[in-house]
């Protein structure tokens, strides 16, 4: 079954939040199970979205891969976290996502905004 996370993460920065993809590595070497990740600011920080093949996979990435990095970079802001089983996924406009990617104000290699 796969699940949905949302992990809002108040008080950080764009250079954090871009730091903190860098330590970790994902947008070049992106864990097995996800299959979606997504990102929003919100009041006082960012919400990230993410579509997981299992529960598990998950878990084990918030250990493995996103712990260490938040330690390594002195990262410790305060989080709340959910995690749901999917319901439903809705993509049909799939193909006009790498426009959208290259948009997007965070991506790899992108100015961070102030």
């Amino acid at each position: 079954m796969a699940y949905v996370t949302t992990i809002d993460v108040l008080g950080i920065t764009p250079k954090e939040y871009r730091a903190i993809l860098d330590e970790m590595g994902v947008e070049l070497r992106p864990e097995p199970g996800i299959y979606l990740h997504l990102t929003a600011p919100i009041e006082g920080g960012y919400r990230i979205t993410e579509v997981w093949d299992h529960r598990e996979g998950f878990e084990a990435f918030m250990q493995a891969r996103l712990a260490p990095a938040a330690k390594a970079i002195g990262l410790n802001r305060e989080m709340k976290l959910t995690i749901e089983p999917l319901y439903n996924i809705f993509a049909p406009r799939l193909y006009d996502l790498p426009p959208l990617v290259e948009d997007a104000f965070l991506r790899p290699n992108a100015p961070i905004p102030a």
